[in-house]
């Protein structure tokens, strides 16, 4: 039997940051390097405090151009449920 102890837990923190459009240089990639260090060093900081000390870290950062990036409104799939009587 697993108990909630045992369960596997993950909390996941998402950040994205938009660069404008027409702003007038790239970001070279030093300073986004740097700017990831910082952070992971920050959120470890912070998640060693308010974490239990068994817990582990990973960062995944990307650097991508947005040429096409859409997201619809939520669509239902199936009917509405009867409401609880």
């Amino acid at each position: 039997m697993v108990t909630r102890r045992k369960m596997p837990r993950t909390l996941r923190v998402t950040f994205e940051f938009q660069i404008p459009e027409g702003a007038p240089t790239n970001v070279r990639t030093d300073k986004r390097m740097a700017a990831v260090g910082d952070m992971a060093t920050a959120v470890a900081a912070i998640a060693g405090r308010a974490l239990p000390p068994e817990t582990s870290m990973s960062v995944r950062h990307e650097w991508t151009y947005t040429l096409h990036d859409k997201t619809t409104d939520p669509v239902p799939l199936g009917p509405p449920a009867d409401p609880a009587p």
